[in-house]
């Protein structure tokens, strides 16, 4: 787990695993939207659990691993990038990704609750998609640019 990755960089197996999910995570996503624009929503809603849990259990080993490899000062000083610039950067991606998550987490137990009462409400659960979705995108993006800004650059 804490060997050399497969993306040819210096950073850990882990985390080679992980920024390649994040990387797919908006098509993956995507994909899911589109069950929901045919109206296929049961498939839409067990992609959206699929992915949710994914997402949840990639977190969670990224969290390990950077516990366990000496953590996010270990990699800053092997890196490059201005430290300054990074922590800001990081503190951003944090904000972004915990609110993203907290929010798709409400959406999707109340998305069950009305799928299960047959009573979806279509207008604001699209809206508050959108915007979660949006703020998933932008935190894929942000943790695969902070792998490039630490591993690459």
């Amino acid at each position: 787990m804490f060997e050399l990755g497969f993306l040819g960089t210096k950073a850990a197996f882990y985390m080679d695993i992980v920024t390649l999910y994040f990387a797919i995570l908006p098509f993956l996503l995507l994909f899911s939207i589109y069950f929901a624009v045919k109206k296929e929503i049961k498939k839409h809603y067990t992609s959206q659990i699929i992915i949710y849990i994914m997402t949840i259990i990639m977190v969670l080993l990224f969290e390990i691993g950077v516990r366990f490899d000496g953590g996010y000062v270990k990699f800053l000083e092997l890196s490059n990038v201005n430290e300054t610039f990074m922590n800001i950067y990081l503190v951003v991606h944090i904000i972004i990704a915990l609110l993203s998550v907290i929010a798709w987490s409400i959406l999707l137990m109340s998305s069950y609750k009305s799928f299960k009462a047959h009573s979806l409400e279509n207008k604001k659960h699209k809206k508050r998609a959108k915007i979660i979705t949006l703020g998933l995108i932008i935190t894929s993006f942000m943790g695969v640019n902070i792998y490039y800004l630490l591993f690459i650059y």
